[in-house]
This record gives C-alpha cells, sequence and structure tokens, in this order.
C-alpha cells in the first residue's frame, strides 16, 4: 500500500468554539498520539483524508503525515473519523502513529468472489459477518480478506477459521463465529392426499 500524504499544522488552542473557526477556514481539526510522538493538536487539509476513506483500504488506509516546522515524518492511521450526518463532510479525526514494523488490530472487510456451485444449483448464500479484526503490521495489512466462492457446495458453513488469511496477518476474536452459509432450497413437504370414493349411484 502507497501512505497517502497529509501536510498539517500545530494548533494551540481547544474546544468548539475554536474547532468551527478551523473548519469555517476549510481545514480539519485534529489530533495526533501514538508511537514515538508527543499527544497534540492540529488542524490540516480535509481532501486526502477524504480521497483516503474513499480508497479499498477505507478508513484504514495509511497516511504520511507532515507537521509544519517538525522534520519529521509520522506513519499514521486514520482513529475514530467523526462525519457530520447531513452533510457527510469530515469534522474531527484522530492520527495514530504507528511504525512499519508495529502490530495493530484493524477491522477488515471480508469480500466474497464469484458464485459458488451450491448457489448455482439452487443454493441461498447467507452473508452473515462481512467484516473480521485482524493483528497485522502497516506492511501486511490487507485492503479486504478475500474468499473465492466457486468450490462451495449447498450446506456448507464458513466460519472465521476457514478464512485464508494472508502471511503475516491473524484474526483476533474469542469466540468462533459463522461467515457465510450456502443454504439448500427449502424442501416443502407434499402431503398426498386419498381421492375420496365415488359415490355409488
Amino acid at each position: 500500500m502507497n501512505p497517502i500524504a497529509v501536510t498539517a499544522q500545530p494548533r494551540y488552542l481547544g474546544g468548539s468554539g475554536i474547532a468551527n473557526k478551523i473548519r469555517r477556514a476549510g481545514l480539519l481539526p485534529g489530533v495526533i498520539y501514538g508511537h514515538n510522538t508527543e499527544p497534540r493538536m492540529i488542524a490540516c487539509d480535509p481532501r486526502p483524508l477524504t480521497k483516503a476513506l474513499n480508497s479499498s483500504y477505507g478508513p484504514n488506509q495509511l497516511l504520511k503525515l507532515t507537521v509544519t516546522g517538525e522534520d519529521k515524518e509520522l506513519l499514521v492511521l486514520c482513529r475514530d473519523p467523526q462525519i457530520h450526518p447531513v452533510t457527510r463532510k469530515l469534522q474531527h479525526v484522530d492520527f495514530f502513529s504507528i511504525t512499519p514494523t508495529q502490530k495493530v488490530q484493524l477491522r477488515v472487510p471480508i469480500r466474497l468472489k464469484g458464485r459458488s456451485v451450491g448457489e448455482k444449483l439452487g443454493g441461498r448464500l447467507m452473508f452473515v459477518r462481512r467484516f473480521v479484526t485482524v493483528e497485522c503490521t502497516a506492511e501486511t495489512l490487507p485492503d479486504a480478506i478475500t474468499v473465492e466462492m466457486a468450490p462451495f457446495l449447498r450446506g456448507d458453513i464458513v466460519g472465521v477459521e476457514d478464512l485464508p488469511f494472508p502471511e503475516g496477518v491473524r484474526p483476533v476474536y474469542r469466540k468462533a463465529f459463522k461467515i457465510f452459509e450456502i443454504k439448500a432450497p427449502r424442501v416443502e413437504k407434499v402431503e398426498e392426499v386419498e381421492a375420496a370414493p365415488a359415490k355409488k349411484k
């Protein structure tokens, strides 16, 4: 994954009034915290973040953050992006600083590719869980866990432990759960009705 570059400037005052002034100026208020950096407030251009959130990685898109006046470039993840319910514009964001080899836990989508044999034979796909939490590094972070559907038959049930996790990616869960199932079509019970005896003339 190629990180998206974001430039920010430091800010020294907090509060909702200051945050609103920053937004009116076309910037996005946020904070930085995490590895090898002091927690602090910033303001940045929201356009690269909007691009990041709309990428195939979504909120897991890696960012290279540069703060004006600082020489150090930070590798960060976007955490807790707050979006206005009406305008759908970004309102606030946290930047979590990490190293390329640091293990992090992220929620990753599950992508089903193709159509199974079971579906072609009349089975019905029941997609139960569409996301899974994984532990990985920035170097092994997948945009999704992709499942090739072609081999599955009617009646097959796939759990989180059956997913094809890439090398360096480990699922995190306390209890195994179902991801999807190819349900066999319902067979309606046909009751045989005995013909009534013919009336004698």
